[in-house]
């Protein structure tokens, strides 16, 4: 079986859209209560802090891909994550599987340009991420719904009087959906949103997002005031001429985390990746 090259991000669309709203959902516009928007504008302030600290993170992704679950290791650093195939359908990587492994990590280490571009396109990302976090306040409005296990849950909804002026913002503004927040913490736990609209581009002959469409993801504590994404489900349906990049369905688990020392290159994360090859290759944990 000839694999699939892995999929580390999302695409550009989706990312944006999901991720501004996580990193950003606590903004006060729209709440009905000061204690509350007090809470989420904390929760708010946190999560963009950890993301501008930048911090480097090694996990294991198990994800669900042309009908096969895949398990790899995922290393960050400060050039392009390096992504390590562990198992196919709860079995090691064959030879062949993993020599196209190494080919592949041989040819991103040898081209300082591909590495210098997948650099750039993430750079371009946070910065058009930092624009839509501008809008949110006025994009959605937000409705306290109460304690739920000492977590605080607020629904969301597009609100009318935004007008977006982006394909981007125009994605965005259609979810509606809820919002759990920890108290001890004061980090955004739990997402799920969904579709309100179909939404379409230039009369729908450039492309279409159909209604319907489910965001699903959670954050999970790994220490004070450190939380990771865990878990990403997102499935969209439509006709994406316009979004070459957009990836329309993912199921993702993340877990192991571990701590990558700041400034790691690509280089060096191979590096260290080559000299404790000697593990056992786990069986994924879903069927």
């Amino acid at each position: 079986m000839r694999m699939p090259k892995p999929k580390y991000l999302l695409g550009r669309v989706s990312r944006l859209a999901i991720f501004s709203l996580v990193t950003s959902i606590g903004l006060p516009s729209g709440l009905p209560s000061e204690p509350t928007g007090t809470l989420v504008k904390e929760a708010c302030f946190n999560a963009i802090q950890q993301r501008e600290a930048k911090s480097l993170w090694s996990y294991r992704v198990e994800r669900h891909e042309d009908q096969h679950i895949i398990l790899e290791q995922v290393i960050e650093t400060v050039d392009t994550p390096l992504i390590h195939l562990l198992a196919v359908d709860g079995h090691a990587p064959t030879a062949a599987q993993l020599k196209e492994e190494d080919d592949r990590h041989r040819r991103l280490l040898r081209n300082s340009a591909g590495q210098l571009a997948l650099k750039k396109d993430h750079n371009e990302d946070s910065k058009k991420m930092e624009e839509m976090l501008r809008i949110i306040p006025e994009a959605f409005l937000f409705q306290d719904q109460g304690k739920q296990r000492g977590l605080e849950k607020i629904a969301f909804h597009p609100n009318a009087d935004f007008k977006p002026k982006t394909y981007e913002q125009r994605v965005l503004h259609t979810l509606v959906g809820t919002v759990f927040i920890d108290l001890h913490d004061k980090q955004i736990v739990r997402i799920s949103a969904s579709l309100a609209e179909r939404v379409e581009f230039g009369l729908g002959l450039l492309g279409r997002v159909d209604k319907g469409g489910s965001v699903n993801i959670t954050r999970t504590r790994l220490s004070e005031g450190v939380w990771q994404v865990s878990m990403e489900k997102i499935d969209f349906s439509g006709r994406m001429a316009i979004f070459k990049s957009l990836n329309r369905h993912r199921d993702e688990e993340r877990s192991d985390f571990k701590p990558v020392a700041p400034g790691t290159s690509f280089a060096q994360a191979l590096d260290e990746l080559e000299k404790n090859r000697t593990f056992s290759y786990p069986e994924t944990s879903r069927r």
